[in-house]
This record gives C-alpha cells, structure tokens and sequence, in this order.
C-alpha cells in the first residue's frame, strides 16, 4: 500500500465557500455544522434526483442542501437535544441523524417523511452508519455500548461493548466488519457483524483519546487518529501497526482516497 500524507487545517469552512455562507444566514454560529456528508454516489443508481446533496447537522434540526445551486432542499426536525451525527444511505434515499436525545431517526432525503425511529440506547448517541447494502445501522452511544439494528424494521441485532462513551462506529465497504472506538481506553475494536465477536484489538500505540477511524475501501487497513497527535495505520488483518503519521497538534479526523493511495488527515494546528 503505498500511501503518501497529506495534512489539512482544521477550520469550519469545510464546505465550499458559497454553500457556507449560505448557512451562516440562518444558522447561529456558535452551533455551527458538526458533521457534513455528501451524497454523490446516489447519482450512480438514481441519476440527479439524489446526487449532489450535502448534509448539515447544527443544534436539534439538519439541513440538506443542493452542491450546485446552494439552495436548501429540506430540513429535518424531530429530536430533543442537539444532532451529533448525521449519514445518508449509500444510494442517497434515507438520511440518519444520531442525537444526544439518545435517538437514532432514519427519515425519506426527500420528503423528510420519518420512516423509523431506534430507541434502546441509555445515553446520547455519538455516531451512526448505514451498511453498504443499507439493510443495518449501527449506532455508537456514550453508555458505551455499540448497536446493530435491522434498518427495516429497527430490530435490535447485536449489541457490542466498549469500556467507555463510545464516540465512533463505521461499517466496512463490505459491511462483514465494523470499527469502533470510545473516548478513554485509547482502543479501536473491529468486530464481525453477523456474531458480534471481536475479532481486533487495535491498542498500545495511541496514549490519548481516539477521535476518529476508518476502513481502507479494500479491507485491507484500518486508519484511526487521536488527541496524541498521530494517526495510525493498522493492518486490517492482524492488527499490527503498519505506519505512524506524526502531527504538530492533535489529529481530528483521517480518511483514505476513493484508491486507497492517499491519507488525509485534519489537525488542530
């Protein structure tokens, strides 16, 4: 795997400079967008109806908008506390908010329609995903337990066990494997998705809380980063540490390229 780093500011203007402003309007800045997620791959299975959307959570409400023309398609409203994570399914039809109302909502990107609501979770939720094929959600909470559930029917599936609030969860590209990790055991776990089992321990390099992982689109690598200012490349298969990617402040997030040639991490320096 021949992968090069590259390094981005960590700053609010994640999103293209126009789209942005656009929001500042009528969105309170001291709230400001948490998470951002675009829905580009839709087009591949329903032409323009779903492409090009961005979702935007801020307070207890998300927002999608239009990429080209900036304007806002819809806003979705129905928790008690503020959003903390919000995902489109991978064909761009249903939309997930994670709130700290301890509620995961699924609702139609279109309409807003809410289709289903997951309850069971003792705390605030941190994180969600849907699985590639869109039939399981799994949810992250900080009563430090992860959640699978059937996206149908919102059955119950597995429930996973960490040692502390858990803070992200992310399905594999094959949805065989899920990574996890929590905010104060300096851990990810990979678990399988059909038995719960944890098959991976990935531990005994990050000396600070983990802030983010992720899967390498072929399987073959896990990337996670952490407040200890790295970001860790682990062998997907046993776990071993593969490469350490040193920053000058803490590492808040880290992904890979669409080809799996390139990481990029956002730092606070």
């Amino acid at each position: 795997c021949n992968i090069s780093k590259r390094r981005m500011r960590s700053t609010p203007v994640t999103l293209m400079p126009e789209l942005w402003l656009h929001i500042v309007k009528f969105l309170p800045p001291s709230s400001m967008a948490i998470f951002k997620q675009t829905s580009n791959l839709g087009r591949q299975s329903t032409k323009s109806l779903l492409a090009g959307r961005i979702i935007v959570a801020t307070g207890r409400s998300a927002f999608i908008f239009d990429t080209a023309t900036n304007k806002l398609l819809l806003t979705i409203k129905g928790h008690n506390l503020i959003v903390r994570r919000c995902k489109f399914s991978r064909d761009g039809r249903r939309v997930m908010t994670a709130s700290a109302d301890g509620t995961a909502k699924i609702w139609n990107s279109v309409t807003g329609t809410l289709l289903l609501k997951l309850t069971g979770h003792t705390s605030g939720l941190s994180s969600c995903d849907f699985s590639p094929d869109g039939s399981r959600i799994v949810t992250g909470s900080d009563d430090s337990t992860v959640r699978v559930w059937d996206a149908e029917n919102g059955e119950l599936l597995l429930t996973l066990y960490h040692l502390s609030s858990v803070s992200r969860c992310v399905f594999s590209l094959d949805g065989n494997r899920i990574v996890t990790i929590s905010h104060n055991d300096f851990m990810a776990r990979v678990w399988c998705t059909e038995t719960g089992a944890c098959q991976l321990n990935l531990e005994g390099e990050h000396t600070r809380p983990l802030t983010c992982c992720c899967f390498s689109n072929d399987g073959k690598y896990i990337l996670t980063s952490s407040f200890d200012k790295t970001a860790r490349l682990w062998n997907g298969a046993n776990g071993e540490l593969e490469k350490t990617l040193l920053h000058e402040n803490c590492v808040m997030s880290c992904a890979f390229s669409s080809n799996d040639q390139l990481i990029i991490t956002a730092c606070q320096d």
